[in-house]
């Protein structure tokens, strides 16, 4: 998750700044560039840290804001460059937790239309079967006068092939688990959950699209679930962005 925060001292009648920025990063890397006579301060800023972050690239800088005139940095006591540094981080965290309130929104916003795209699957599935019945009778019937028969048998029809048809088309099982697997994301984004966990879920959504693509003969489906797996490739995208 990206964040930044700078503050400000004023030492001996000279400007300090701390700069503290991040950028996503698969691990938890930390750099730090602060002068040479406070290199001492470095592992108490590095736990700091480590408390708040769990990953991305972490870079540290203090410098003597441009005033035309050389600075010391021995007359810097480290106590002040520590508390320097615990301003910055302050703020740098803030950036973050409002950064971190973006990406939430965002994520539930693409979950909850998955939820809308799997309402209106269930309605096409739940009318699939008639939908099956109605094409094989009309097949059927063409066959029929083709062959300079009258009408067939209704129970015909259903011999002709309905039932096999919906079972190996059924994706109720699968409409069942997505649902599931939607409210268990909505409910750790909410409470500000672990970010691997986020994307376990998503690709455990993923996974029961695929299945549901593969089984369904409806195209009507078909295409509800190639938007579903749109949005979860952009949720997945974004939780790269989160810890």
């Amino acid at each position: 998750m990206t964040g930044y925060g700078i503050e400000y001292s004023f030492v001996g009648g000279k400007k300090i700044s701390c700069w503290i920025k991040s950028v996503n990063s698969k691990y938890l890397e930390i750099y730090f560039d602060i002068p040479a006579e406070h290199i001492g301060v470095e592992p108490d800023m590095r736990r700091e840290i480590r408390k708040r972050v769990k990953r991305g690239k972490v870079e540290v800088f203090i410098r003597e804001e441009k005033t035309g005139f050389p600075i010391s940095f021995r007359r810097v006591k480290s106590e002040d460059i520590l508390s320097l540094f615990q301003s910055a981080l302050i703020k740098f965290e803030e950036s973050r937790e409002d950064e971190g309130q973006v990406i939430a929104q965002d994520l539930l916003q693409r979950i909850n239309k998955i939820r809308e795209f799997i309402s209106d699957i269930e309605n096409l599935h739940a009318s699939f079967p008639e939908r099956i019945k109605a094409i094989l009778k009309e097949r059927v019937q063409q066959i029929a006068v083709e062959m300079g028969m009258e009408n067939i048998p209704e129970d015909v029809i259903d011999k002709a092939g309905v039932v096999h048809i919906v079972r190996k088309a059924d994706i109720s099982e699968e409409i069942t688990r997505i649902k599931s697997h939607i409210d268990s994301f909505e409910d750790e984004v909410e409470r500000e959950g672990d970010g691997k966990k986020l994307m376990f879920i998503a690709q455990e959504i993923l996974r029961e699209l695929n299945t549901m693509g593969a089984k369904s003969l409806d195209i009507r489906i078909s295409e509800k679930v190639i938007e579903s797996k749109l949005e979860i490739e952009r949720i997945r995208e974004q939780l790269h962005n989160v810890e």
